[in-house]
């Protein structure tokens, strides 16, 4: 218990050291044009990479960007995935006035998520980190920016999805693109859909294409069946043939009201 209590302070103590690279990353995705955030091929092999990948599970990740793991915000992404999405993304952003994510963990992906709609067009007015564990230091040094406080309203929720305060959070704030990364079983998974299905116009759910979470995996592709009638569909599930499997997997719906 002990070793593992000291490992966590040591991985908050590691994200502590990085956390002054926020301001450079907020930057860098600030300083993009118009036509870099629809680039795929520039984001895929020179922006993601440079922003800094995860370093668990190594033999999950491609062998050939070791360069980048263990930096900068620690995207737990495929390069090859998390590309088309951004651009998706910033063809779609205005109209999002509030961005969730359920099951933030260090806070990377929320962060990049987040500058990216307020760089491409959305009228951001709230944004609402939940996870388990207490806030990061990635998050902790994002929400305390001048700029942060003075354009929208940031929330960090330690709870999980099923408590009440979550759920009347929902109810109030009633956010429109929501990103599940949160409980990977199967009845998890469905419920976190099911606390946002029928007030957000976006819903991201996270590791639709991997051996390593079968559960969100069998969700993805039911929920292609099972919301079809309300929701287009879009997958970004590319993977690298240097590595041994299939991982990972973006899924977004969005509702017909408007065009993805």
């Amino acid at each position: 218990m002990l070793n593992a209590q000291q490992a966590q302070a040591d991985r908050y103590q590691r994200f502590a050291d990085l956390a002054p690279f926020i301001r450079e990353a907020i930057g860098t995705i600030g300083a993009l044009t118009s036509a870099q955030r629809t680039n795929v091929d520039f984001l895929e092999r020179e922006f993601i990479p440079a922003l800094g990948l995860n370093d668990e599970l190594l033999h999950e990740q491609p062998p050939e960007l070791p360069p980048n793991f263990g930096k900068g915000l620690h995207l737990w992404q495929y390069p090859n995935q998390l590309a088309p999405y951004l651009a998706c993304l910033a063809r779609n952003a205005s109209g999002v006035s509030s961005y969730m994510e359920i099951g933030c963990r260090w806070g990377g992906m929320f962060i990049l998520v987040t500058e990216w709609l307020r760089n491409s067009g959305a009228d951001l007015k709230t944004v609402i980190a939940l996870d388990p564990i207490a806030p990061t230091p990635f998050l902790s040094a994002y929400f305390d920016l001048p700029q942060q406080q003075a354009a929208i309203e940031p929330i960090y929720m330690q709870d999980v999805s099923t408590s009440p305060l979550v759920g009347a959070h929902v109810d109030r704030l009633k956010p429109d693109f929501v990103f599940i990364d949160g409980d990977h079983s199967l009845r998890g998974a469905l419920r976190d859909h099911l606390l946002v299905r029928s007030r957000a116009r976006i819903i991201v759910h996270h590791d639709i294409h991997s051996q390593a979470c079968p559960d969100t995996t069998l969700l993805w592709k039911a929920l292609k069946q099972f919301e079809a009638p309300s929701f287009d569909m879009f997958e970004f599930t590319s993977q690298y043939p240097s590595v041994n499997g299939s991982f990972l997997g973006i899924g977004a719906m969005k509702r017909r009201s408007a065009q993805m």
